[in-house]
């Protein structure tokens, strides 16, 4: 067994965590939810550790903890738990102690989508290669390094006045001396950014920085093909699964926030390189990288203050896109790679709802759209092209759709179960990679609560049917049975609680409200609505058929309904590799306007009516050729 590293200034309390069996020593007096930060697991902290989501529970197994304070005794008190149950984020240890953790609480297996339906139409990267073919110096020709470039650059690119920044010229010295004068130099206009042997082209790296997950492209920037992509979970999550957690942590001090700008920006730094050697590439050839974000999420990778962002009218530090090198954020690739942040609309609406505006051409379409990234933050756009009216708000429905705030919800990692559907009457799931289920996620939930509302379990109020043979009395309220212990991969059973349908009642009535409002200060019916884009991770996964049944998506009786995978990260790829789309960028952000719903009583009211479920009527009285080509089946389905 090896011994655990000892941070410097510890006191020797070793904490292992099972089953992973991760260890750490740390000080008498550290929570657990700080030792497995430390430990470097993303223990769930919802609320980002003040103790209120009970998100973090973890059992004790042996060691001494210091006892519970009043707030966290209460909290245990009103449930059913084990002994040796505590809240991470509370419990403080006293000795050396081993805790066991749910698994639902690791990352390890994680489903992360980075795929997004979009193709390249615009190639025309800020950053191009020439290929320089260079007389070595002589002493006839004493020419400076930086003459003997500018120079050859003339005649190939057709420009003067060339600068060559000091990183540059430095790189050049030494690589050109040992590939015999003949390589590519990188340009960004005027200005020498870089050099690499002949044949290396320049990469650029799109990024998509979520609240959950932050997926990373790396893309030839010569022919605008992408190279490799791979997805991670944020780092930042243990800080708070929600938005304005985070920004709650961040503002409390300069440290803290720092801290969470550092973690992301090696969080991505990690895997570039990752890309890097399964492409075959030098970090010294990443030459450009555009980056997009909600705009909390922006705020916290630049360190730029966040407290204006914790209360209405929620303003921005800064808004328009920025160029900052990529030196500034520790990143050290070509010397003088820059990051491209594409600009934010205003409020929550940020680059990365910009970035999937230009991806799916909302801003160019003929058709009246509405278009939405469902996540713990989702942003909605309408846009009707007879008028021109271009109207984008975000609604807080918070992380329940990832797992958060619902009694045995998880990620989108394996044994989590993702669909729930009815055979012969009984309902039947599907796990992730198709083991025992360990918890339940956003897709999930969602299909469970549309066949609880076909089979008369749960009523228009969402309240559960006490007669129904699987739902039960806890100590917190009705609850029902959807996995028994026997069957779960960990030994206990799963089950949806009362106060998770609420949770999640509130959570899909916030963006039915947001679209419903929207579509009317617009000025047009539902009926007009041609075109619904549902983009995102939870998006590309959601049955639309469950999303309709409980009301979370309204029914366009005469649009197609589009899952489109990561357009974010799509529209980050198109700024990359074209100037054009970075000023199509801009010209969104300006001519976009963002509604703040809590101006408008209609949302007030939309909201409330939104929190019932649909009756079970309008979900099978329509004709399926009245009903989206998406949806047609639940029609059928719903008259059985």
């Amino acid at each position: 067994m090896t011994k655990p590293e000892i941070e410097p200034g510890t006191a020797g309390c070793e904490v292992t965590f099972q089953p992973l069996g991760r260890r750490i020593v740390v000080t008498a007096g550290t929570t657990l939810l700080e030792a497995g930060r430390r430990a470097g697991l993303l223990l769930c902290g919802g609320c980002g550790g003040v103790g209120i989501c009970g998100r973090c529970r973890v059992s004790v197994s042996s060691g001494n903890m210091f006892p519970p304070d009043e707030e966290e005794r209460d909290f245990l008190a009103a449930g059913s738990y084990s002994p040796g149950t505590r809240l991470a984020c509370e419990a403080r240890v006293a000795s050396s102690v081993t805790v066991e953790a749910p698994l639902s609480s690791f990352p390890s297996g994680q489903r992360l989508q980075v795929e997004g339906d979009v193709a390249v139409t615009a190639h025309d990267p800020i950053v191009k290669a020439y290929q320089l073919q260079l007389c070595p110096p002589s002493l006839d020709d004493s020419r400076s390094d930086y003459r003997r470039v500018a120079d050859a650059l003339d005649a190939v690119a057709g420009h003067t006045d060339w600068e060559m920044l000091p990183g540059a010229a430095s790189c050049f010295s030494s690589l050109a001396r040992k590939g015999r004068w003949d390589l590519n130099a990188y340009t960004r206009r005027q200005q020498v950014i870089g050099f690499a042997n002949c044949g290396m082209n320049p990469v650029g790296v799109a990024v998509d920085v979520g609240c959950t997950k932050i997926a990373v492209y790396l893309v030839d920037l010569c022919t605008g093909a992408e190279l490799a992509a791979s997805g991670t979970p944020n780092p930042q999550i243990p800080y708070g699964e929600d938005l304005i957690s985070r920004l709650v942590y961040a503002a409390a001090s300069t440290e803290k926030a720092k801290s969470l700008a550092v973690m992301v920006r090696e969080c991505i730094l990690q895997v570039c390189a990752k890309l890097c050697d399964s492409s075959h590439i030098i970090k010294e050839q990443i030459a450009d990288i555009c980056v997009v974000g909600n705009t909390a999420m922006m705020h916290l990778l630049l360190n730029l203050p966040v407290a204006q962002l914790l209360s209405a009218p929620f303003v921005a530090s800064i808004d328009r896109d920025v160029d900052i090198p990529a030196s500034d954020l520790g990143w050290q690739f070509a010397p003088g790679a820059q990051v491209h942040v594409l600009p934010s609309i205003g409020g929550f609406v940020g680059a990365d709802h910009v970035a999937m505006i230009m991806a799916r051409n909302i801003d160019r379409c003929e058709k009246l759209t509405v278009g939405l990234d469902i996540g713990t933050n989702t942003e909605i756009v309408v846009r009707d092209p007879g008028t021109g009216s271009f109207l984008t708000t975000s609604v807080p429905s918070g992380p329940v759709f990832e797992g958060g705030h619902v009694s045995h919800g998880m990620r989108a990692a394996s044994g989590a179960i993702e669909k729930v559907y009815s055979l012969n009457g009984n309902l039947r799931y599907t796990t992730i990679d198709g083991t025992k289920p360990i918890g339940i996620c956003g897709s999930g939930t969602v299909d469970l609560l549309a066949e609880l509302r076909r089979i008369r379990c749960v009523d228009e109020r969402g309240h559960l049917s006490k007669t129904h043979a699987l739902v039960e009395s806890g100590r917190s309220g009705a609850r029902f049975l959807v996995a028994p212990a026997a069957d779960t991969g960990h030994g206990r059973d799963i089950v949806l609680t009362q106060q998770d349908i609420t949770q999640v009642q509130l959570a899909k009535a916030a963006i039915f409200a947001g679209i419903e409002t929207l579509l009317q200060l617009t000025g047009v019916s539902p009926d007009d609505v041609q075109q619904l884009v549902v983009a995102g991770a939870f998006g590309s996964y959601l049955d639309l058929r469950s999303a309709v049944s409980i009301g979370m998506l309204p029914r366009f009786q005469n649009a197609e309904y589009l899952q489109v995978g990561n357009a974010a990260g799509a529209g980050a790829k198109l700024a990359l590799v074209s100037k054009s789309e970075r000023e199509r960028a801009r010209k969104i952000a300006e001519k976009a306007k963002r509604i703040e719903l809590k101006q408008y009583a209609i949302f007030d009211r939309s909201m409330a009516r939104a929190t019932r479920f649909p009756e079970l009527r309008s979900l099978i009285s329509h004709a399926a050729s009245q009903l989206p080509v998406s949806v047609q089946d639940e029609a059928r389905s719903g008259s059985d």
